[in-house]
């Protein structure tokens, strides 16, 4: 069995699917995270390749001295042999299913496919027209549902009985729901390509970068660019990934990281981004940071 770390914690669940009897997709897991975790150390995964899902929120990733943004609805795909993290930054607030699929071989099979059938989704994938690109809502639609299928069975105590007819049918519902993930990944891989960002919410971006000083009301905002507060958050939402208001947090407390390193007090930093007291400060930036200001501050220095 291939050695790869299978760490479930609380919002943290890794399913090995190797315990079932898969020999392809071999671990899906998935984290629901509200506050900001440690950084991802730098790892790779041998032959195997790795599918990155961002449902919601946003994730820095560094795949070798590549760097990337993920907003909710993106994929990150690494290929066998790349060594991947996030660097010094954390792991962000939101939910992340990655899944870890092995290759086929030469006379293989691939989720019930025929060899030859295996071997050229295989090559579909390796590589893809891009590695990092957006899909349809159906598309993470497809693999919730083969994740709750999963999670539903836990224990994986053994593997599928192929005698049972239960076992039958939801190993093949299973594998169903992972091949139809898959090939809606080489689509989009092909079509969906990062969004553009609309007239509306490129505004309200600007409006909440331009105010650094006060928290804007959404209502404010949505009148100001013209549109309905439930449209506008509706609209925000789903060309930028996460919600203006989890926008509006997220800027002021990269922001705020930025004068921690330059030195400037916690208590003018609380003022100047507009937290209506350091206590409330220190709360938000520890829920998307994982640690105080004092501690970022400490941990960044240039003597660590």
């Amino acid at each position: 069995m291939e050695r790869i770390l299978i760490d479930p914690s609380h919002k943290r669940d890794v399913l090995d699917l190797r315990l079932l009897g898969f020999r392809d997709v071999i671990v899906l897991g998935r984290y629901d995270y509200t506050y900001a975790k440690p950084p991802l150390p730098f790892h790779d995964h041998g032959e195997m390749m790795e599918i990155c899902h961002l449902a919601s929120g946003q994730q820095f990733f560094k795949i070798a001295e590549e760097e990337f943004f993920l907003n909710g609805g993106d994929v990150l795909v690494n290929y066998p042999h790349e060594w991947h993290g996030t660097g010094i930054q954390r792991l962000g607030r939101g939910t992340l299913y990655w899944m870890i699929i092995k290759p086929p071989g030469v006379r293989g099979s691939f989720l019930g496919l025929s060899p030859s059938e295996s071997n050229r989704l295989w090559t579909f994938f390796n590589p893809l027209p891009r590695r990092h690109f957006r899909v349809k809502p159906e598309t993470q639609r497809i693999l919730d549902k083969a994740f709750t299928l999963l999670k539903n069975r836990l224990p994986f105590e053994q593997p599928l009985d192929e005698s049972q007819t239960e076992d039958i049918l939801f190993g093949m519902n299973v594998r169903n729901y992972l091949l139809r993930y898959l090939l809606d990944l080489i689509e989009s891989s092909r079509t969906e390509t990062l969004p553009l960002i609309s007239r509306e919410v490129h505004l309200a971006v600007e409006l909440i970068k331009r105010n650094d000083d006060e928290f804007q009301s959404m209502r404010a905002i949505a009148r100001e660019i013209g549109l309905s507060e439930s449209r506008f958050k509706h609209r925000f939402k789903e060309e930028i990934g996460i919600s203006p208001g989890d926008y509006q947090l997220r800027h002021r407390i990269e922001l705020a990281c930025r004068m921690l390193l330059e030195g400037m007090p916690i208590i003018d930093i609380t003022y100047r981004l507009g937290f209506s007291s350091s206590q409330y400060f220190a709360t938000v930036f520890r829920r998307y940071m994982g640690v105080t200001p004092a501690e970022y501050r400490t941990d960044n220095s240039p003597e660590h």
